[in-house]
C-alpha cells in the first residue's frame, strides 16, 4: 500500500509548480501514488452562464476556452512526467465533466493529500469552489502550493500548534513527513498570564523532537506574526489547522486561515 496524493489542477499557470511540489510531498513520504485531476465546469452549473439568454456564440466560445486549458493542463503533465529522476514516478492524469465540488469531494476523500494552488482574486468560480471542497468537504490534509513555488520543502518544519483538535487533525498526515525533517519548529500562541504550553504528547509520542518557540497574542493580525516567526527561523513548510467561524457555512474563516490563504508565500499543509 503507498500514499496517494491527490494533485487538482486549474490554471495551467499554477501546473507546474503543484506537480513539483507533489513530487517533493512524495519523497517526503516515502513514495506515492500521484494522481493529476482536471475538472471541466459544465457551462450550465456556472452562475453567470445558468441564464438560458446567454448567447449560443458566447458558450461555443467558452467551450473553446475549456478544451484549451484542458490540453494546456495535459501538456504540463506530461512534460513533467516526462523529466528524467532518479526515482520512477507513479502518477495519472484524469480530466472529468462535473460539478467541481463533487469531483474533489469524491476523488479527494480517498487520497491520503490533496494539493492545490493558494486562491487569488482572479480564481474563478470553478476554481474557488474546487478549494473549498477540497478543505472543507473531503475531510483529508490539504497542502496550499504558493504562485510560482518551485523550491523544495520539508526540512525545517513549522508547527502551527493550539491545543485543540484541529491542530492534531493536521498534525497526524504530517508524521509521516516530518520523520524526514531535519528540524521542527513547534510555534505556540500565548496570551499575557497564562502559563506556557509543554511540547504536545502527540509529538513526544511518535519520537519527534521540536523546539519550542512562544508568540504573544496581542494587538494585531496574529496569522502575520505567524507567518514573520516561520520566516524568521527558516521554516520551509507550514503545520496548521484550518478553522472556520461558521460550520454551517465554512467559508466564513478564522482569522489566521483567512490570513494564509492570503498571503502564505511558503507551502502550508492544512486540514479542517
Amino acid at each position: 500500500m503507498h500514499t496517494v496524493i491527490l494533485v487538482l489542477l486549474g490554471c495551467p499557470e499554477a501546473a507546474p509548480g503543484l506537480l513539483r511540489a507533489a513530487e517533493c510531498l512524495a519523497e517526503l513520504a516515502g513514495g506515492a501514488g500521484i494522481n493529476a485531476l482536471a475538472v471541466r465546469t459544465p457551462l450550465g452549473l456556472t452562475p453567470l452562464l445558468a441564464d438560458a439568454s446567454v448567447p449560443e456564440s458566447v458558450l461555443t466560445a467558452l467551450r473553446a476556452t475549456e478544451r484549451e486549458r484542458e490540453a494546456a493542463l495535459k501538456s504540463v503533465f506530461e512534460a513533467w512526467t516526462a523529466e528524467a529522476r532518479a526515482a520512477p514516478l507513479q502518477a495519472r492524469w484524469c480530466c472529468v465533466e462535473a460539478d467541481p465540488s463533487d469531483a474533489i469531494e469524491e476523488r479527494g476523500s480517498r487520497a491520503d493529500f490533496i494539493l492545490a494552488a493558494r486562491p487569488t482574486a482572479d480564481d474563478d468560480w470553478p476554481l474557488r469552489q474546487g478549494f473549498h471542497a477540497a478543505l472543507f468537504r473531503t475531510g483529508r490534509p490539504v497542502l496550499v502550493v504558493p504562485p510560482d513555488r518551485t523550491a523544495a520543502f520539508g526540512r525545517r518544519v513549522a508547527i502551527a500548534w493550539r491545543d485543540d483538535g484541529r491542530a492534531v487533525k493536521a498534525v497526524l498526515p504530517a508524521l509521516r513527513c516530518l520523520a524526514r525533517a531535519e528540524q521542527v519548529l513547534l510555534l505556540c500562541g500565548v496570551r499575557e498570564g497564562t502559563p506556557p504550553p509543554g511540547i504536545p504528547g502527540i509529538l513526544q509520542e511518535h519520537g519527534i523532537e521540536a523546539e519550542l518557540h512562544l508568540l504573544p497574542i496581542g494587538p494585531g493580525v496574529f496569522g502575520e506574526r505567524l507567518l514573520a516567526e516561520a520566516h524568521r527561523l527558516g521554516a520551509d513548510l507550514l503545520v496548521m489547522g484550518a478553522f472556520a467561524h461558521n460550520p454551517l457555512w465554512e467559508m466564513i474563516l478564522g482569522g489566521v486561515t483567512r490570513y494564509m490563504l492570503a498571503h502564505a508565500d511558503l507551502p502550508v499543509l492544512m486540514r479542517h
